[in-house]
């Protein structure tokens, strides 16, 4: 099932925010104003009588109140709710923590976290017992191979993956073995923890790396025990974008990424 959705708007809403205040509401939160005001006018008119001191008086307290509640409706969504091009590094500390459409949650060491790229074959990886081992894209001989830890494809130094405390670095900069840095995918200006279809999310397949570029980054890793099952519920999600420059939304079909490495002319894994 495919929706079209403007996810370029003003604000991001979801369908659960019931009272977010869109045109329509805007419309009626004016009607129910100038019917209130009406009302008063009338009711004033009968009881204190037209014309008179107390009148004008009354009339100017409801109308001014009635603003005021006004404004404090306002205030109230101001508070809740970010726009979309605005406070674009602003997070929710429920959607970094999150694992919506598979990817990293902040936090979590397991397995299907380990960052493929941790001691890749152009690193220097340094044991904690400060032995060093050279990667083979230093030109100084190569001892890193394919190893499979839990189902789970890393290309390194089998002694440097299990050494918990090793450290692994590419021209001066380290290499961190978790995958913690990319769990801001998809929560940018405050977005909420999950892929909604106001909300969608990034596809986790490697091969669309190409087509978001920058918006693209990993997801947990896939493996024999982490199929990148989604769990797609309609209405609920996940929903992802059907392409970069499409404003249409379909549900996510695979919620992890292939540990393949990527590396660019510099030696750089991504």
């Amino acid at each position: 099932m495919n929706h079209t959705f403007a996810y370029d708007v003003s604000f991001s809403r979801d369908s659960s925010d019931v009272f977010y205040p869109d045109s329509s509401e805007l419309a009626k939160i004016l009607m129910a104003v100038i019917v209130v005001l009406f009302t008063s006018a009338v009711s004033l008119r009968y009881f204190v009588g037209e014309g008179t001191k107390a009148y004008g008086k009354s009339l100017l307290t409801v109308t001014m109140v009635t603003m005021l509640c006004v404004q404090y409706y306002q205030l109230w969504f101001a508070v809740l709710t970010l726009p979309v091009d605005f406070l674009s590094s602003a997070y929710r500390w429920d959607c970094l923590r999150s694992d919506k459409g598979g990817k990293v949650a902040l936090g979590d060491v397991s397995d299907h976290m380990v960052n493929p790229c941790f001691a890749h074959k152009n690193t220097t990886c340094t044991l904690s017992t400060g032995k060093v081992y050279l990667g083979s894209g230093s030109g100084m001989g190569g001892v890193y191979n394919v190893s499979q830890v839990l189902g789970l494809n890393v290309t390194s130094t089998e002694a440097c993956v299990a050494d918990t405390g090793a450290k692994s670095d590419f021209k001066g900069k380290d290499i961190p073995r978790f995958l913690e840095d990319m769990a801001e995918r998809d929560c940018q200006s405050g977005k909420k923890s999950r892929c909604s279809l106001s909300e969608p999310c990034t596809p986790c397949e490697l091969e669309r790396k190409s087509e978001f570029k920058e918006r693209w980054s990993r997801c947990a890793q896939c493996s024999t025990s982490n199929t990148g099952k989604c769990g797609f519920v309609p209405d609920e999600g996940p929903y992802c974008f059907k392409s970069a420059t499409s404003r249409e939304v379909v549900p996510c079909t695979k919620c992890c990424t292939e540990p393949t490495l990527f590396f660019d002319e510099e030696g750089n894994c991504s």
